[in-house]
């Protein structure tokens, strides 16, 4: 975030700027401003009535967020063997031997005991050393998965009240879901991303409250309609963009009922794609989507409050760089994929449920409270400090058990250890991920080669595991599909289709064809990588640029840089120009 986006931003919600840090990683400079400094005052621990304060951050915002992101691998999965039973599993783990690997069902039983795993601290190694240790002898879960909320859904990642749902992350609440990211009380949606409370969707992303839609970006509340983009209250519409309350339009034009039919008949794909781009340079676009939302700077924020500098976030309120922060959630700061309902939480990637004051963590559910450099760990734990997966755990360091007053006495000697090493309230390295950087949400929010990420201490799965195609699989060049999905019978489900850019082979499953034969809709010639990457290529980057209104010249913060193609209005032009 450049110097002028943050002064601009402190300026509009009356911050003070006390000091400015030189970014030692990205050389990016950054503001703490007096909020900043009562936030960290505000979550430093106490103990025995001595508070250790945590101090203002070393890294940029991005660099923060980079670091937190190593620990999230979003679709990458493997085959491997379970460690505890020697079956064959799919797991986001790969089978490298850096991690000893649970079948959920198992990691989740009462059939061992994570406090076995214990270690006493030792005052002459790093705590992150120590860390490491402890995480490579310590079981983790093959996905991450509420194992009892998921049903005919063995091949989805991050998910949890799930319903006959393939090769898909990121899910909650939903069924019959197929090669999507980020979809949430939905049901019906084959390659989708970023989709809410939304039925029969193919190709849909940034998007909530659609039904019967294809190829639809950034819309709310349509119906029936294909290739729309910033539509709301929109059905039976073809090629629209920036559409309100409309019915059968086609390429922004409005037509009768009968009028729209005919044409529709009669409309080829890229004549839809070609209008499509052009009516995307003619109309303005919003400076970000903000909605219902007071003092926020981001994108896709809705119902929200003094949001800065954060993404994707719904009722919340006191927000600050963070990604996806939703259902009453406040006064937290770098949150990562994703926090629900918490409160005073900061450096933590990925949280769930009601949660309090967790600090340097990740992957923690399921009221967990006064949590520090935890790990998978989940539910009900409390003062608990560099532990791998306890549950129901209390007063636990590196997995052993102490007393209340044991546990008090020890902590503020690690904290005060860990600042002599320089670890003390600094996340986790990239160096101790369980992931390489190739494998994790950083490559797609911040692409790095793999130079250039081990020059800044991440780690880099180099090993390719080929894909073995059974000898009774036939493969399928892409060129030799059929065109109209009429003529594709169910022989196609025992072959393999070769992707007509990475030339990986991929199959197609048998709910999968159903959708497609309902809907019309061709046989897909990509493999479902490329199709992920091309749908998050379709969303803005999550940074900020303080530009110009392009039509009464008001600065704005926005998603969209100055050099952006499309022209960007102020939110009191936009709404004149639209409503």
């Amino acid at each position: 975030m450049e110097r002028q986006v943050y002064e601009f931003i402190a300026a509009q919600t009356g911050e003070k700027i006390v000091e400015r840090r030189k970014c030692p990683v990205c050389g990016q400079e950054f503001a703490i401003t007096d909020k900043d400094l009562e936030f960290y005052s505000k979550i430093s621990p106490v103990f025995k009535g001595s508070k250790y304060e945590i101090p203002a951050p070393t890294l940029c915002p991005d660099c923060r967020q980079q670091r937190r992101l190593a620990r999230r691998s979003r679709v990458k999965l493997y085959k491997r063997k379970c460690d505890a039973t020697g079956k064959t599993i799919i797991s986001m783990f790969s089978p490298d031997g850096w991690y000893k690997v649970y079948h959920t069902k198992i990691w989740e039983s009462d059939s061992w005991n994570p406090k076995d795993y214990w270690m006493d601290f030792d005052f002459t190694r790093s705590f992150f050393e120590q860390f490491d240790e402890l995480l490579k002898n310590t079981p983790l879960p093959h996905l991450a998965i509420i194992e009892a909320t998921l049903e005919n859904s063995d091949y989805v990642n991050w998910a949890n009240s799930v319903k006959n749902s393939y090769l898909s992350s990121n899910l909650v609440n939903s069924e019959n879901v197929y090669y999507s990211e980020d979809v949430y009380n939905s049901d019906n949606c084959v390659d989708c991303l970023s989709l809410t409370k939304s039925a029969n969707c193919f190709e849909c992303v940034s998007s909530i409250n659609l039904y019967n839609c294809e190829y639809l970006y950034e819309c709310e509340d349509c119906r029936d309609s294909i290739y729309l983009e910033f539509c709301k209250w929109c059905n039976n519409c073809i090629g629209c963009v920036w559409l309100i309350n409309k019915q059968y339009c086609i390429f922004n034009n409005q037509y009768t009922e009968q009028e729209y039919k005919d044409l529709a008949e009669k409309l080829i794909i890229q004549e839809i794609t070609q209008h499509i781009e052009k009516l995307r340079l003619d109309f303005p676009y919003a400076y970000a989507k903000i909605i219902n939302s007071e003092n926020a700077f981001g994108n896709n924020i809705i119902n929200s409050k003094n949001i800065t500098n954060s993404f994707d976030i719904s009722n919340s309120e006191n927000i600050k760089d963070s990604i996806f922060v939703v259902d009453n959630s406040k006064d937290c700061h770098d949150i990562s994929f994703w926090g629900q309902n918490i409160s005073l939480c900061y450096e933590w990637a990925a949280i769930w449920l009601s949660s309090n004051k967790v600090l340097f963590s990740a992957e923690t559910y399921d009221n967990i409270k006064n949590a520090y450099y935890c790990y998978f760990c989940y539910p009900n734990c409390s003062n608990i400090f560099g532990c791998v997966w306890l549950r129901n755990a209390e007063f636990c360091i590196l997995n052993k058990q102490y007393t209340k007053e044991e546990y008090e006495n020890l902590v503020p000697k690690i904290i005060e250890y860990m600042q002599k090493t320089l670890e003390r309230w600094e996340f986790f390295p990239g160096s101790i991920s369980p992931f390489g950087y190739n494998e994790t949400a950083d490559n797609e929010y911040f692409p790095l080669s793999r130079d250039e990420a081990i020059a800044k201490w991440f780690k880099w799965q180099d090993k390719e595991y080929p894909i073995n195609v059974p000898d009774w699989i036939e493969l399928v060049k892409w060129q030799d599909l059929p065109e109209n999905i009429n003529d594709v019978d169910d022989e196609i489900l025992k072959k393999a289709v070769i992707c007509e850019v990475s030339w990986k082979p991929f199959r197609i499953v048998k709910p999968e064809l159903e959708f497609y034969r309902k809907h019309w809709l061709s046989l897909p010639r990509k493999h479902p990588d490329i199709r992920y990457l091309r749908r998050i290529q379709k969303k803005p980057q999550k940074s900020l640029y303080l530009r110009a209104c392009s039509n009464c010249s008001k600065q704005v913060i926005s998603v969209y840089p100055a050099d952006s193609e499309f022209r960007i209005y102020c939110q009191d032009c936009y709404n004149k120009e639209n409503y």
